[in-house]
């Protein structure tokens, strides 16, 4: 299950896409998954929206397949802080809610 922090992680990414992506597939995409009109997989398992995203994720592979461990090491460590700041940010509004 993926925590509050990830699926806000995973909406600003699809926002991104939404407002500023080159591709209509990837707009529509991203669109369609934030309104909750489709999970995001069925469109990964699409061959029409898999060909859209395939540049973007070669362009991360060869990204990631550049950085030596200690860089992969502090790529994760940033996600894991801004995760966890989400998260703590949930916990608070949560609290506040329930005051």
């Amino acid at each position: 299950m993926t925590d509050f922090g990830d699926q806000r992680i995973i909406d600003r990414l699809l926002a991104h896409i939404e407002k500023n992506g080159d591709d209509e597939r990837l707009r529509e995409m991203a669109t369609d998954v934030r309104r909750g009109d489709a999970q995001l997989r069925d469109f990964l398992s699409a061959s029409e929206y898999s060909a859209a995203l395939q540049p973007g994720l070669q362009g991360f592979t060869n990204w990631y397949e550049r950085l030596d461990e200690s860089e992969r090491a502090a790529q994760f460590s940033a996600y894991e802080q801004a995760r966890d700041r989400l998260n703590n940010a949930e916990d608070t509004s949560a609290e506040t809610e329930d005051s």
